[in-house]
């Protein structure tokens, strides 16, 4: 079971927190064999890696972080205008998208630039939004001739 605060029957305490554990105090190390002197009790010497090796030059860095691919252009651009051509500018919109989203796979397969998704989502997008277009386009001609070919009498 815990104890309250303040009354345990642990022997340390925050006040004494310099102290050892248990409040035991031992004494300095005594050399058993006066015959062999303590080694001194400085703290050893590291040679410098570069001042070792310094006659090859220094070894490029071979780990560690590494900065991402820029992410293509066209490919941002191209996810943009599809969206826009879903909402604001239907038709010129999505075929810019389409053109920009092939341009920036193009480019990402030949540069390695990131941005593949985005130009895969710009095109798919893109290609749905000219799709519909031309549905609802469709509908609307159909609907328009269907209404004008039928008799009111």
């Amino acid at each position: 079971m815990g104890y309250p605060q303040g009354e345990s029957n642990d022997p340390f305490d925050a006040a004494n927190k310099d102290q050892p554990y248990g409040g035991q105090q031992y004494p300095p190390y005594q050399n058993p064999n006066p015959q062999y002197p303590n080694p001194p009790q400085e703290s050893p010497q590291y040679p410098n890696p570069q001042q070792q090796y310094s006659q090859y030059g220094n070894a490029p860095y071979a780990g560690g972080y590494r900065a991402p691919a820029s992410t293509n252009t066209l490919a941002i651009v191209s996810l943009v205008l599809a969206i826009l051509g879903l909402t604001f500018i239907p038709l010129i919109a999505s075929v810019c998208a389409v053109v920009c989203g092939h341009i920036s796979r193009g480019q990402i397969k030949r540069t390695g630039e990131g941005g593949s998704g985005f130009a895969t989502a710009g095109l798919i997008v893109g290609y749905v939004s000219i799709a519909l277009f031309v549905v609802i386009v469709g509908a609307i001609v159909i609907f328009a001739l269907a209404a004008a070919n039928t008799s009111t009498y």
